[in-house]
């Protein structure tokens, strides 16, 4: 599990930067902490699938791209 934490973490963060969010922001859309996404970007936390479709959706990807 800990090379998909890196690996979904990793995307997120990419595809984050690529549409100009900020960490503060795509938080705040999730209800979730900066801590708690920085440690996800991280791969340090994987997220349950409620969290990553709504993250996707603020990203503005299928889901399945995080993987």
């Amino acid at each position: 599990m800990n090379k998909l934490a890196k690996r979904i973490g990793r995307k997120i963060k990419e595809r984050r930067l690529q549409v100009g969010l900020s960490m503060e922001k795509l938080a705040y859309e999730n209800d979730i902490s900066k801590g708690f996404l920085s440690e996800i970007e991280a791969g340090k936390k994987l997220p349950s699938l409620k969290m990553l479709a709504k993250i996707s959706d603020a990203l503005e990807i299928d889901i399945k791209e995080l993987f």
